[in-house]
């Protein structure tokens, strides 16, 4: 996505950093954290600036898309994230997420950003192929059919599903809704709100039923169809990704009392979604940290076990 669709996240900034002040974390006793939600663009891509947290106001003086991998990586470190699922964000996808891989190998699994629209098609099928299995690409996804008009179950994406079945490579769907005028902008015409509903997702996971699928943002708003999805589908989980930190902290707090509540504290996977800003990975580490009414053992499998088991991580110490 382009600095230009995320222009509307500054509105409003000021009304919400109160909700968003970061919660008391214990940094006598870091926990380990793994990001199933992370963003990486092509280290020449040139960011339009200044690049402002939409929700502190903070200034970032990064430039560009290497100084954006470095900025990541010390937040990274400053939180003890020490593990990222990181798809490419623009340009050539494939590229970019590998690159942070390469950067860190110990520190990221590269994923394939994957859209399908007229001018972001889907990769060829034989580099999906090569990729899956070389292992350079361990997650198809952030797969962000919503943005090109379409679902899960469009046709264009099954040969991509079969592989990933094949190959036992888990799947990243973006779900819920979208920045504000996305269907205006040029890229995205044919982008709907409704498309974003976790119910599209039924007829590809029944034709592909080994497939291991995470609901991107937890299907928000579509909450209740979320919960029934992961009811009904035991190889689906679903993160954080921009919840966290965009959303007022009440309301993210009652999205995930409600899905603790619903007994799915074992499919919900922390994810910052932290896009152009670093900043907002420990935003969204503090979100979380703040659930009072989570238990440390709940905390700990939301920000570790749950990813480490979904994405089958090599996470031993």
């Amino acid at each position: 996505m382009t600095i230009g669709r995320r222009t509307f996240l500054q509105m409003g900034a000021g009304a919400l950093a109160l909700s968003a002040a970061p919660g008391a974390v214990d940094a006598a006793k870091p926990r380990r954290i793994i990001d199933a939600h992370m963003h990486a663009y092509p280290a020449e891509t040139a960011f339009e600036g200044p690049i402002v947290n939409p929700i502190t106001g903070k200034t970032s003086p990064i430039r560009n898309g290497a100084e954006h991998m470095e900025a990541c990586i010390a937040e990274m470190k400053r939180r003890n994230v020490v593990m990222g699922v990181v798809s490419g964000g623009d340009g050539d996808r494939l590229k970019a997420a590998i690159d942070w891989h390469d950067r860190d190998p110990a520190r990221f699994v590269a994923g394939a950003g994957v859209r399908g629209s007229d001018d972001t098609p889907p990769p060829p099928l034989d580099t999906m192929r090569k990729a899956f299995a070389d292992g350079s690409i361990k997650v198809l996804g952030e797969l962000t059919s919503q943005y090109a008009g379409l679902s899960l179950g469009d046709p264009q994406y099954e040969p991509y599903l079969a592989l990933a079945e094949t190959f036992d490579i888990p799947v990243a769907l973006h779900t819920g809704s979208m920045p504000g005028g996305t269907t205006f902008d040029p890229c995205c015409r044919t982008a709907r709100a409704r498309l974003g509903n976790p119910e599209y997702v039924e007829e590809a996971l029944n034709r592909h039923p080994k497939l291991r699928l995470n609901l991107m943002h937890g299907g928000w708003p579509y909450l209740e169809q979320t919960i029934a999805i992961l009811m009904l589908y035991p190889n689906v989980n679903l993160d954080t990704g921009a919840l966290a930190w965009l959303l007022p902290r009440p309301a993210f707090h009652g999205i995930l009392r409600q899905l603790v509540e619903a007994g799915h504290g074992e499919r919900i996977m922390f994810g910052s979604d932290q896009m152009f800003w670093p900043d907002a990975i420990g935003l969204s580490i503090d979100a979380v940290e703040a659930a009072t009414f989570l238990t440390e053992d709940q905390k700990q499998d939301i920000f570790f076990n749950n990813a480490a088991k979904f994405y089958r991580l090599p996470v031993d110490a």
